[in-house]
């Protein structure tokens, strides 16, 4: 077991790299990730959503729009709230690091035999499952 969840941690550690993800924490890189693909929410919703208390995520939204990834803007239906959602910046950030991360992901699979890909595709689908339980 210690070697899988080892093996784990390199592979995330060498896909972040290899996107030049290292400034970012995996919460800020989450958090650029759900507002990509679920678009605009509140730190509340956010909080909520990435299982992290409030003050947390206030947190890293905060860093986020320091670096220019994230903007607020007001709730369209409660004044009291904010919305935060992707700066063009996090836009462009967010492509650029998927394609870095896709192709050397790509690349190294390649680098695989046949058996070995299909092992690995297979045991993707294993993994997902188990993450989603």
């Amino acid at each position: 077991m210690a070697d899988f969840t080892h093996s784990i941690g390199i592979m995330v550690r060498r896909v972040r790299s290899a996107a030049g993800m290292e400034e970012l924490s995996l919460a800020e890189s989450s958090v650029l990730k759900r507002l990509e693909m679920d678009g605009a929410a509140t730190t509340a919703e956010l909080a909520r959503l990435e299982r992290v208390k409030p003050q947390s995520m206030g947190a890293t939204v905060a860093a986020l729009e320091k670096a220019g990834l994230v903007v607020k803007r007001p709730h369209p239906t409660d004044g009291r709230q904010m919305h935060i959602q992707l700066s063009t910046k996090g836009k462009s950030w967010r492509a650029r690091t998927i394609h870095a991360k896709h192709a050397w992901l790509a690349q190294a699979i390649l680098q695989l035999s046949k058996a070995d890909q299909a092992a690995l595709f297979k045991a993707g689908e294993i993994m997902k499952r188990l993450a989603e339980q």
